[in-house]
């Protein structure tokens, strides 16, 4: 039966044109457990194939130089650098996906068909055969550093992926260009947009879903059915949970990480997926944006349109009697009448600000004059009369972000030091390996000159200096059958070598003492 799967041709040989004028050029040759591991011959042409990193700029070198070294030596292809972001210009991404086509037939996932069509920009086939990848301009959203997820099932690609990155990576390039995409990387921003919002993992720790901690625990509230504290009503709205409540956006996606995907009543999703549930509330896709249950509610009511917004004045009680009529439990608010009403001298907000309660721009509630329980402003002020702290998300976000950086700050000190460290070997050993080679020099010298060898100089603090243990124990037990001249002194002549002892002296030095075989 003939296949209904889409098989676009190939052709040899094509190169994204534009990333062929670009210096960030190298090889790369698979490794005996698979991994495809950077080189740099052209760098190295005594040891091509020496592991090198792909994030060293100066083993870049042009397309022709890498291309040139890649076909003169076995097992050598060809890769592009994709620089680390924070310290190099560049605006390259790249879609890559795996188990997607049949090598034997060269036919692709039906996805990734379409997505080749929305790119609009450079693709070719991978080494393997079994994958695509598409090369493209733009860039992913702040929070979203790679993307990584399995594509839509289908029964001829049950394994088939995708993943999306931009930064400090290389990319393998065979040149195996998908005719009838361009020759060139192309902006692809819009499509950018639509992979983050259909595949960006959504975790707990996205920065805008981090809320305040509320004052009282979840089992506490749960108590309070009517409150005189305005700071009840927001300690209950964030112990609202998604299981708490029922909503009108449907579950269309259960996510490999443990999250749901949700097509939002309120917005236009062509994926169905733009509203991601977790376990502590949501987060929209589109922009990373963390909403509570409040959010979610007044969204689907039409309280609030953006999801940036949170409900305010009289739109913050009519969402919070939608959320109740939900299933969540919120206390009723009823104003302490014997509590004066809160003067603008107890505390000052900024000049010309209205701040109502709007936790997502850290805004303190506007103090006024009035106290009736629809005035979100001075009920809040009220509670802060009272040595309560306003419920602010911006608060709880900053100190996270504070935690984060100066967690972020002692690995990078600690990687730092490392560095120093492995540097600082690294050049003891640089300086041991030269010694060892001018040794090596004057002895290989002498034995092609056929003049008698005297080594003078192995005494056993310069061998320690120069040696490690094991390379000092093998030559020592190596030579034990040479006597020592009355000086204390090793003689080693090619009259007295009968053909071989030197040969093997010599194989021995210039080996690697990680070689040597141990007696």
């Amino acid at each position: 039966m003939a296949s209904d799967l889409p098989a676009p041709p190939t052709e040899s040989g094509v190169y994204p044109e534009d990333r062929m004028k670009v210096s960030r050029w190298l090889t790369w040759k698979e490794a005996d457990d698979g991994r495809k591991i950077p080189r740099a011959p052209y760098h190295n042409s005594n040891q091509p194939d020496r592991y090198v990193s792909a994030q060293d700029p100066t083993i870049w070198t042009d397309f022709e130089t890498a291309a040139e070294w890649a076909d003169k030596l076995p097992h050598h292809q060809l890769a592009y650098v994709i620089p680390d972001r924070n310290d190099f210009e560049t605006d390259l991404v790249v879609i890559d996906y795996d188990d997607t086509r049949d090598p034997d037939t060269g036919e692709i996932h039906p996805l990734v068909h379409d997505h080749l069509a929305d790119a609009d920009s450079y693709a070719d086939v991978s080494p393997s055969g079994t994958g695509v990848h598409i090369l493209c301009r733009g860039q992913l959203p702040e929070r979203v550093k790679t993307i990584s997820d399995d594509l839509s099932e289908h029964e001829a690609f049950p394994g088939a992926s995708i993943e999306v990155y931009e930064s400090a990576r290389f990319i393998t390039m065979t040149g195996r260009h998908i005719a009838g995409t361009p020759t060139e990387t192309r902006d692809c921003r819009t499509f950018l947009d639509g992979l983050v919002e259909d595949y960006a993992t959504v975790s707990a720790a996205t920065p805008d879903e981090v809320a305040f901690e509320p004052d009282t625990t979840r089992e506490d509230i749960e108590d309070v059915e009517t409150t005189s504290d305005i700071q009840d009503v927001f300690d209950a709205i964030q112990h609202v949970r998604p299981r708490d409540i029922s909503l009108r956006s449907t579950v269309t996606e259960e996510r490999a990480d443990g999250t749901q995907s949700l097509d939002p009543s309120w917005a236009n999703s062509s994926s169905g997926t733009r509203l991601a549930q977790l376990d502590e509330g949501w987060v929209y896709r589109d922009g990373l944006i963390g909403l509570d249950a409040l959010q979610v509610v007044a969204l689907e009511e039409g309280i609030i349109t953006d999801e940036r917004d949170y409900p305010s004045g009289e739109d913050f009680w009519e969402a919070v009697d939608e959320l109740r009529a939900r299933g969540a439990h919120i206390p009723e608010y009823e104003e302490d009448k014997s509590e004066a009403a809160p003067s603008a001298s107890d505390w000052s907000p900024a000049p010309d600000s209205a701040p109502d309660y709007t936790p997502d721009r850290d805004a303190d509630a506007q103090a006024t004059g009035s106290s009736s329980p629809t005035d979100l402003g001075s009920s809040h002020s009220s509670g802060r009369t009272r040595g309560r702290d306003s419920p602010r998300r911006g608060e709880g976000a900053e100190s996270l972000y504070k935690a984060e950086i100066d967690r972020l700050e002692a690995e990078l000190e600690a990687r730092e030091e490392r560095i120093d460290e492995l540097e600082a070997e690294l050049d003891e050993r640089t300086k041991k390996l030269r010694r060892i080679h001018v040794r090596n020099s004057q002895l290989e010298d002498a034995l092609e000159n056929d003049a008698e060898v005297q080594v003078r100089a192995l005494d056993t603090d310069t061998l320690v200096d120069i040696l490690d243990e094991q390379t000092l124990v093998a030559i020592v037990e190596y030579v034990a059958d040479t006597h020592a001249d009355e000086d204390g002194n090793l003689e080693i002549s090619t009259a007295d070598d009968s053909g071989g002892r030197l040969d093997r002296l010599k194989s021995f030095l210039r080996s690697d003492s990680s070689s040597s075989t141990s007696r």
